[in-house]
């Protein structure tokens, strides 16, 4: 959920509990154009706290939910890595490169592509899918780390 969808929950709460965006904004200690900005989507950012007081006057909660869509970001990465490449990365082949750190030289090409293009959201999710209890999330963002560093990768977060 963004801000701007937010905002228009805390929009329908505070009619629905009958106050005024000056009611909102004086018990969090805001300006009503703040709030006005902020239940329009107009409003660029907000901090926690100040959201906080918002939601927590209209008895709102922040609740983290994982977002409807992408069900299988490692069948997502291997399918997006393989397009330009006439070898084939399959999902389980990106797995067993993922958790053994391990590339065979003709698909160099295939994980370069993951550490280059791949949206980082989809990497996150595919580092957790392929994780196991012997091979830990934080031991595959090593293996990335090291082949960004070896492959001379162009984004710079590795």
């Amino acid at each position: 959920m963004n801000l701007a969808q937010i905002g228009g929950e805390i929009h329908n709460k505070r009619v629905q509990a009958g106050l005024l965006q000056e009611h909102i904004a004086k018990f969090a200690g805001l300006s009503r154009v703040t709030i006005n900005q902020l239940e329009n989507g107009t409003l660029k950012d907000l901090g926690y706290v100040k959201l906080k007081a918002v939601m927590d006057i209209l008895g709102l909660d922040m609740e983290t939910v994982q977002p409807s869509g992408l069900k299988s970001a490692l069948t997502v990465a291997a399918r997006s890595v393989s397009t330009s490449y006439r070898d084939v990365l399959t999902p389980d082949m990106l797995s067993l490169m993922l958790r053994s750190g391990e590339v065979p030289e003709q698909f160099q090409p295939h994980l370069m592509a993951f550490l280059d293009e791949t949206p980082l959201p989809v990497v996150v999710k595919t580092v957790a899918e392929v994780a196991t209890p012997d091979v830990p999330a934080k031991k595959i963002m090593k293996h990335l780390s090291l082949w960004a560093k070896q492959w001379k990768v162009c984004r710079t977060v590795w």
